[in-house]
């Protein structure tokens, strides 16, 4: 799975959605929501998916493996107790491989952190299935798991892959 492309298939859902919602609340059809507001509908969907766009580009551009943790936010009051849980995993990956992946970890409370998660478990799930754990490299996700702890052995088969 291409990151860039995910993210380009998921921008390209979204504009429709919104397209259509702006037309049926306007009494419109889609064609003429996107002739009489394509700059706005545009202008609405840079600035919505910018931050994400830059964390995408981060990770693309890294010269190393990412090891991507999106987890619920360690300062809310109401803990994930599966994103607690792994956090040792992914801090023995981290001080293991320190000089050779780039560990990068985001809340998915933060919009670019919600929307990448959507981007890659792009599952129609009712709930998000906290941690999101992925490897990544080169902008190609090798494995992501989700809902669950991942114990370092099987994370770091995935790293030993791209390292070797």
């Amino acid at each position: 799975m291409n990151l860039k492309q995910l993210l380009i298939v998921h921008k390209e859902k979204f504009r429709r959605k919104y397209i259509n919602a702006l037309a049926k609340a306007n009494s419109l059809t889609p064609e003429q929501v996107h002739a009489e507001y394509k700059d706005t509908v545009e202008e609405y969907i840079q600035d919505k998916y910018m931050p994400v766009e830059q964390l995408t580009d981060r990770i693309i551009k890294t010269g190393r493996p990412v090891l991507l943790n999106i987890r619920r936010d360690r300062l809310r009051d109401d803990k994930c107790k599966l994103c607690e849980g792994n956090q040792p995993n992914i801090d023995e990956i981290a001080k293991k491989y320190q000089d050779r992946i780039e560990v990068i970890e985001v809340a998915e409370d933060r919009h670019e952190g919600g929307a990448l998660y959507h981007i890659i478990f792009h599952e129609e799930a009712e709930e998000k299935k906290l941690p999101l754990v992925a490897v990544i490299n080169k902008g190609s996700i090798l494995k992501f798991w989700a809902g669950k702890t991942v114990e370092p052995a099987v994370i770091e088969m995935y790293i030993k892959k791209i390292l070797s």
